[in-house]
């Protein structure tokens, strides 16, 4: 085939392409979304705004705590930074639903304060639609209410928007002592 019956082709196939292509939205009609890293909690779907959770890690090796509430699992060194481990189910009086295997820590920072967040399960980044967010204080959850800024809907689930840094900014956060009789 000589070189320019192959061009000849190549341009049909070219604009039969541009013809048939779907045109883009008009950016007028596109609807903003809003991403966050979803993780369960107690068989509760819960999303953070992606810049809270700085990493997810399997649950790493971990070392006890003497004289320390229920809640914090110990330290663990995490890239050569001694980091707290809190399961956040004991700390929020919530019964895990999922087994440890499938346990996973979120790396949370907030300014020089950064702390290891146990979870059951990493559900990956999520998006929705900026739209379908509403206001709710997760109703029915009593013990995540402070944390709760609202809900977003999708595909007939909800996932509650929770914001793990005023988890650490929490004055219950820093009573880590273990009360002696």
């Amino acid at each position: 085939m000589p070189k320019s019956e192959a061009l000849a082709i190549l341009s049909e196939i070219q604009a039969a392409t541009f013809q048939n292509a779907a045109q883009l939205p008009l950016k007028e009609s596109a609807q903003p979304e809003w991403q966050g890293i979803g993780y369960q909690i107690g068989g509760t779907r819960l999303v953070s705004p992606m810049g809270e959770v700085s990493e997810i890690l399997k649950v790493p090796k971990i070392t006890a705590l003497p004289g320390v509430k229920s809640w914090i699992l110990g330290i663990a060194n995490v890239r050569g930074r001694l980091m707290p481990i809190i399961d956040l189910h004991e700390y929020l009086s919530m019964t895990p639903t999922l087994p440890m295997v499938q346990w996973r820590v979120l790396i949370v920072e907030d300014e020089d304060l950064a702390a290891g967040l146990v979870v059951e399960q990493s559900l990956g980044i999520q998006h929705f639609l900026e739209g379908s967010f509403e206001e709710s204080s997760g109703e029915g959850l009593e013990s995540l209410q402070p944390y709760i800024r609202g809900a977003f809907r999708h595909g007939g689930r909800v996932f509650f928007e929770m914001e793990l840094k005023s988890i650490l900014r929490d004055d219950r956060f820093f009573e880590v002592a273990e009360r002696r009789s």
